[in-house]
């Protein structure tokens, strides 16, 4: 990551949009289904501070099961209410197949993304970018599993923890959304100001095993895993393939 100790223009330019004295507006995507932790991780990160106005979006205000089924996130706003963003931010799912018919969901997406400053993701919340056509020409990052997906949008896939490609910043699978927000951070804040907040989170990862990536993993415990992915998306959504072109499709009729 390039050494940046003054804010980055894009960050600036977001700010500048908005009133004297006012946050700028970080809006994270709620769905049912998402992974917490891709959302629990960057936020964490980004509201210290207390420099952001941070909204939780969906399409009404009622609690929202993740894919954890004990674990419920309840939205501040909803796509009607929430017209402009200066970072959206798009967490993932294990199951992003099934997230490409709520419509709504995407061209609310694509609207304000457009428009946006930042347009950021974490795990499969790239390829619900992609299918928003807000990642078209743009290298991006998601999860090992699903990445070659991303081609099917006009992506390109990098299989990076984080990866910047002008104001588009997408991170990894699950995990990568702590290193993603401090990515986000020192690009918007400056290095030293990202260095201090992980400093407070006395994040300094040691994991027991080193398969977190395929290349470590080897090749049973990755094809195993790959299996187990699979097999939980055939069963909620038998023609997750169909579904995934027809959305492509879909992008270069619509937008």
């Amino acid at each position: 990551m390039k050494n940046t100790s003054k804010e980055h223009p894009a960050a600036l330019s977001s700010l500048t949009k908005t009133s004297a004295g006012e946050k700028p507006t970080l809006a994270f995507v709620i769905f049912p289904g998402m992974t917490p932790l891709d959302m629990i991780g960057p936020a964490t990160v980004l509201e210290v501070g207390g420099w952001l106005n941070i909204e939780y979006v969906w399409r009404d205000l009622l609690p929202v099961r993740t894919e954890l089924e004990y674990i419920s996130f309840s939205p501040s706003t909803t796509f009607e209410q929430l017209d402009k963003v200066d970072i959206l931010c798009v967490p993932g799912t294990g199951n992003p197949y099934a997230l490409l018919a709520e419509l709504d969901m995407l061209d609310w997406m694509h609207k304000v993304g457009s428009k946006a400053s930042w347009v950021t993701s974490v795990c499969t919340g790239s390829i619900l970018l992609g299918a928003a056509s807000l990642l078209k020409g743009y290298q991006a990052a998601t999860h090992w599993s699903m990445i070659d997906d991303l081609n099917e949008f006009g992506a390109i896939p990098v299989n990076k923890r984080v990866v910047i490609d002008r104001n588009r910043v997408t991170g990894g699978g699950v995990t990568a959304g702590i290193d993603f927000g401090l990515t986000l951070l020192a690009e918007i804040k400056g290095e030293e100001y990202a260095q201090a907040v992980q400093l407070a989170m006395q994040y300094s990862p040691e994991p027991p095993f080193n398969s977190g990536m395929p290349e470590f993993a080897g090749k049973e415990i990755t094809h195993a895993t790959l299996q187990a992915i699979f097999s939980n998306v055939e069963k909620q959504t038998p023609d997750y393939k169909e579904i995934l072109i027809k959305s492509a499709k879909r992008i270069s009729d619509i937008y």
